[in-house]
C-alpha cells in the first residue's frame, strides 16, 4: 500500500512540474518566435526552423538510447542494487559521450554544407546559426543527459524539470531582451547553449546529494542496454512521421515562407502535443514500468483504465477549443507579417486531424514504452514511416503542402489504431473495444463543440482580449459538454475519475 501510495504521488508532482515547464515553454515558444518573425522576418524565422528540424535528425546518432536507459534502470532502482545501477549508469554515460562527439562532428560537417541548400541567406549566418544550435544538443548528450534519465528512471522527473524551469526562464527572458536590442540572430540563438551549463551544475548537486553511492569506477555492463537497437527504430520511425514535413519543404522547394507558413501551424500542435505528452505520459511511463514489474493484471488495467478515460478526457477538451481557435490566432500571431498570408483553414483542418490522431495513441504508447515492447512493435513503427514518406512524395507535386499533410494523416491514422489494438490485446490480455468506442467519443464532441460556435453562434474576434476571452467561452462549454457525455456514457468511469482526483488532491496535500 505504502509503494502504490507513493507511486501516485510521484506521478502527481511529475505531472505538476511537467505542467508548469510545459506552460513556460509553450509561452516562450509563441512569444519568440513571434519577435523572430517581426523583427527579423519570415526568411529568417523560416531558417531557424528548418534548422531545428535538421537537427533532429542529427539526434538519430541518440535515437533509442534514453528509452532503453529508462528502462534498465527500473529493476536496480527497485531493487536497491546499487552495484547494478552503477553498471548500467557506466554504461548510459560511456555511450552518451559517443554520442555527444558524434554531435559534435556532424553538427561542423551540417554547418559546412547547408548554405548551399538555402542560398536566400549569407551564408555566414547559416553557417553559425547552424553551430549554435547544433552545439544544444552536443552538450546537453554530454553534461546532462545520464542524471536526467536517471532521476526519470526513479520517478524523480520533477527534479529534473524544475531545474529545466530555471534555465528556461533565464535563456528566455535573456532572448526576449536581446531581440528587442536588434541583436544578432546568431547571439540570440547562443543563449540556450549557454543555459544548458546552468542545468548542469543543478544536476550534479542535486544527484551527488541524494545519489551516494555512485562510482564511476564501476564497469559499464553495456548489455543492460541491448533494447537500444529496437527502440532505435522506434525513434526513426517517429523522426520520419513528425519531422519529414519541414525538410520535404526545404529540399523541394527551398521556399523559406512556405516553410514558415508551415512551422506556424507546428509551433501550436507541436507544443499542444508536448504538452499533453509530458504532463500526462512522460511521467507516467516510470509509473506504469514499476507496476508491470510486480506482475499484478489486475492493478494494471484498473489503473490503465482510468489514465485512458481522464487522457481522452482532456484531449476531448484540448482539441476542441484548439478547433475553434487557432484560425483566429494564427490571424493576430502573424499581424505583423503584411506581406504574406498565414490564415489557411485547410491547413488548420488537416493540423487538427492530425493532432487528434496523434494524441489517441498515447496511452496505448506508454504501455509500450513502459513495457519496453520495443522488438516486438519495430516493424509496425517502420510502416508507418514508409506511409507517410510514400503518401507525401506522391502527393506534394499534385497537392503542395496539402499533400505533405495528408501522407502525416494516412500514417497516423493507421499507426494509432495499431498502437490501441497492440496495448490492448497484447499488454492488457482484453478487447480494445472500450479504446475505439472512447476515441469515437472524442471525435463526436469536437465536431459538436466546433458546429457549435462555427455555425449557431460564431465568434467576432478582432483583439487578443477577444481571443483570450472567446478561448475561456469555449473551454468552459468543451469541459461541459465533455462532462454531459461522460456521465451519460461512461458514468461508473466519470466517478472513478472524480474520486481518484480527490484522493490524489489529499495525498499532494499531505
Amino acid at each position: 500500500m505504502t509503494v502504490e501510495i507513493g507511486r501516485k504521488k510521484a506521478t502527481i508532482q511529475n505531472a505538476v512540474f511537467e505542467f508548469s515547464y510545459q506552460l513556460v515553454m509553450i509561452s516562450f515558444g509563441f512569444i519568440i518566435p513571434r519577435l523572430f518573425l517581426t523583427y527579423y522576418g519570415p526568411t529568417i524565422h523560416g531558417l531557424t526552423s528548418s534548422i531545428t528540424n535538421v537537427m533532429s535528425y542529427v539526434l538519430l546518432l541518440n535515437a533509442g538510447l534514453n528509452t532503453a536507459s529508462i528502462q534498465a534502470l527500473y529493476d536496480p532502482l527497485n531493487k536497491k542494487d546499487i552495484r547494478r545501477l552503477n553498471e548500467i549508469l557506466n554504461a548510459i554515460r560511456q555511450y552518451y559521450i559517443q554520442t555527444g562527439m558524434a554531435f559534435t562532428a556532424s553538427v561542423v560537417l551540417l554547418a559546412l554544407i547547408l548554405p548551399y541548400f538555402i542560398p536566400e541567406v549569407p551564408v555566414n549566418i547559416v553557417f553559425w546559426l547552424m553551430l549554435v544550435m547544433g552545439m544544444q544538443s552536443t552538450l546537453t548528450s554530454f553534461l546532462i543527459s545520464k542524471h536526467t534519465v536517471l532521476l526519470q528512471a526513479d520517478q524523480k522527473l520533477y527534479v529534473a524539470t524544475l531545474f529545466n524551469i530555471v534555465a528556461l526562464v533565464l535563456r528566455g527572458v535573456i532572448q526576449i531582451l536581446l531581440i528587442r536590442r536588434a541583436s544578432s540572430v546568431i547571439l540570440v540563438q547562443a543563449i540556450p547553449t549557454i543555459a544548458i551549463l546552468v542545468v548542469m551544475l543543478l544536476q550534479n548537486h542535486y544527484v551527488k546529494r541524494h545519489y551516494k553511492g555512485l562510482d564511476k569506477q564501476v564497469k559499464g555492463d553495456k548489455r543492460a542496454l541491448s533494447k537500444r537497437w529496437s527502440a532505435f527504430l522506434h525513434q526513426i520511425a517517429g523522426l520520419v512521421v513528425n519531422n519529414t514535413d519541414i525538410l520535404i519543404l526545404t529540399i523541394v522547394t527551398g521556399d523559406m515562407v512556405l516553410v514558415s507558413i508551415y512551422a506556424v501551424y507546428q509551433l501550436v500542435f507541436s507544443h499542444l502535443y508536448s504538452l499533453m505528452k509530458t504532463v500526462f505520459a512522460q511521467g507516467s511511463v516510470a509509473s506504469f514500468g514499476s507496476l508491470m514489474l510486480t506482475q499484478d493484471r489486475e492493478a494494471l488495467k484498473s489503473n490503465y483504465e482510468l489514465y485512458e478515460f481522464l487522457y481522452f478526457s482532456v484531449v476531448t477538451v484540448i482539441y476542441s477549443v484548439t478547433s475553434i481557435m487557432i484560425l483566429p490566432f494564427v490571424r493576430l500571431y502573424t499581424a505583423g507579417a503584411n506581406d504574406v498570408s498565414y490564415s489557411n483553414p485547410t491547413i488548420a483542418l488537416l493540423f487538427v486531424a492530425i493532432g487528434i490522431a496523434n494524441n489517441l495513441r498515447v496511452p496505448g504508447d506508454t504501455l509500450i514504452n513502459a513495457g519496453g515492447y520495443f522488438k516486438e512493435t519495430q516493424w509496425r513503427a517502420m510502416l508507418e514511416a514508409a506511409i507517410n514518406l510514400l503518401v507525401s512524395l506522391m502527393l506534394i507535386q499534385r497537392m503542395g503542402i496539402y499533400g505533405l499533410l495528408v501522407g502525416t494523416m494516412a500514417s497516423f491514422g493507421y499507426r494509432t489504431i495499431d498502437i490501441i489494438l497492440f496495448s490492448n490485446r497484447q499488454i492488457l490480455k482484453q478487447t480494445a473495444r472500450k479504446t475505439f468506442y472512447r476515441a469515437a467519443k472524442v471525435i463526436l464532441i469536437v465536431l459538436l463543440n466546433v458546429s457549435v460556435f462555427t455555425l449557431l453562434f460564431p465568434l467576432n474576434i478582432v483583439t487578443w482580449l477577444d481571443w483570450i476571452l472567446s478561448s475561456i467561452y469555449t473551454g468552459i462549454f468543451s469541459v461541459a459538454t465533455a462532462a454531459v457525455f461522460s456521465l451519460i456514457f461512461e458514468k461508473k468511469s466519470y466517478h472513478l475519475l472524480t474520486y481518484s482526483l480527490k484522493q490524489m488532491l489529499k495525498l499532494k496535500a499531505s
